[in-house]
């Protein structure tokens, strides 16, 4: 049973305060205690492992970018629950600041007790640095006065709180597995003209470490996303791709900023922001990832607001080579194909992950040849803004004839992967259109995959 007993509170309670005395007197520096809210006799619940270590790392985010030194950091994993407490070299009411900022962050953040002590021990209060009272999960009225008139039963509470574990592991999966998906596809190798971890295919501004700061500085943006998309109240989407639009545009900003001006992901930001959101959304509603259900979502939420965009183009003088494609051969790109619910994953590259994953545990293998896959189908505007229709038609037979030769699964066609990554250099063709499309796809399988985890997360410990 992990039922918790008074007499068990009661210690847990004594031994956190004989820790925050010998913490304050040894390092003579304020402390932060961080605990979870959680009523009842049963303390780690479900997704209470994956909270706490989001609680700890927002915290540790939070005083790296305020440059906040932890002299010490020190973490308890018990039936009574997880704690964790940072000495750290600042004043303890700028640091409590901080902690008030996490703490009303987001719905997490309202589990998140993060306590700060002066050196003689005393807490700081939200109030006396001007912040109102924590406010009830249930009604929204001042905590405590909820708390000291039982106003609510401790099921109603625990039921809340499942909820925001729940949805706090769900989108812990999705944002781990946006970063996955960018970087799987930026490692595939060898991919003909992309950038992956041998060379920088067509490209002479960017490399693999260039879409790796650029992946580190969107995934944050794409999270938020998902976390829009996961508490949306409504079942159909209506505005939900507009809400998201701003968030998108600061994650062009962040792509920018990472790589000095150099355009990495634009169009991976649209695309999977837009999945992203629709997974949430779907997830809500069914408890559940169904990739193909998810794309048609996605493209219902973006099809109208799209529509909109194309009637605003000025047809004399279009500005981006998404509007000069569009108005000179109409040609709508990603956004096409976002509207269409993404039809080029689900015809091409979702039946052939599934199947390759079947037959080959070298995920390598089957990024590549499910890239392949797309390459032979889709009509990548990347490869025409850069090189026109005739090396467009070639660039799709040559990744038909890979596919012939066994692409990544046969040495004869590891060869000639090879080869036409030369060639494709030389031809100035990057199918930049298909790997994003690739990274989606690598995204939505592993969605599929998804269960429940009940302790995904090692709790770190350090001694004293």
């Amino acid at each position: 049973m992990n039922d918790v007993s008074l007499l068990e509170m009661l210690n847990a309670r004594e031994i956190r305060c004989q820790i925050q005395q010998q913490l304050l007197h040894k390092y003579k520096k304020p402390l932060i205690c961080l605990t979870l809210n959680i009523p009842g006799p049963v303390k780690v619940l479900s997704g209470v492992p994956g909270a706490y270590a989001a609680g700890c790392r927002r915290i540790e985010e939070s005083l790296n970018r305020h440059l906040v030194l932890v002299e010490h950091l020190e973490t308890l994993k018990e039936k009574t629950g997880y704690e964790a407490f940072y000495s750290v070299d600042a004043t303890p009411e700028f640091i409590k600041e901080k902690m008030i900022v996490l703490e009303d962050q987001d719905e997490l953040g309202r589990l998140f007790d993060i306590d700060v002590l002066r050196l003689d021990g005393t807490k700081v209060s939200r109030e006396e640095l001007g912040f109102p009272p924590r406010r009830c999960l249930l009604c929204d009225e001042p905590a405590h006065a909820c708390s000291r008139s039982r106003t609510h039963s401790v099921e109603e509470l625990i039921a809340r709180i499942t909820g925001i574990l729940k949805r706090s592991q769900v989108l812990s999966y999705l944002s781990r597995m946006c970063e996955y998906a960018l970087i799987a596809e930026v490692s595939a190798t060898p991919k003909p003209g992309l950038v992956d971890r041998h060379d920088n295919g067509a490209h002479s501004d960017m490399c693999y470490d260039t879409f790796v700061a650029s992946t580190h500085a969107i995934v944050p943006c794409l999270t938020q996303m998902a976390s829009i998309g996961l508490s949306w109240e409504a079942e159909d989407g209506d505005g939900l791709f507009r809400a998201i639009r701003p968030v998108g545009i600061d994650a062009e900003h962040a792509m920018f900023r990472a790589t000095n001006g150099i355009n990495t992901h634009k169009g991976m930001i649209f695309s999977m922001g837009t999945i992203a959101a629709a997974a949430g959304l779907y997830y809500r509603c069914h408890g559940c990832f169904h990739p193909e259900e998810i794309l048609l979502l996605a493209g219902k939420l973006c099809h109208d607001e799209l529509e909109q965009d194309y009637k605003k183009i000025d047809q004399t003088n279009p500005r981006t080579h998404g509007e000069i494609l569009y108005v000179r051969h109409g040609q709508k790109g990603i956004r096409g194909e976002a509207q269409e619910g993404f039809p080029s994953i689900r015809s091409f590259s979702l039946p052939a992950i599934r199947q390759l994953m079947k037959t080959c545990s070298d995920e390598n293998q089957v990024y590549i040849n499910t890239l392949l896959a797309l390459m032979s189908r889709v009509d990548d505007t990347n490869v025409l803004i850069r090189t026109g229709f005739s090396q467009l038609t070639y660039e799709k037979s040559e990744a038909g004839r890979l596919l012939d030769l066994g692409g990544a699964l046969t040495r004869e066609g590891m060869d000639a992967l090879v080869q036409a990554n030369e060639d494709f250099i030389n031809r100035n063709i990057s199918p930049g259109g298909c790997a994003d499309l690739l990274a989606v796809t690598i995204f939505l399988w592993h969605l599929e995959q998804y269960e429940e985890e009940k302790d995904e997360t090692t709790i770190r410990r350090t001694g004293t």
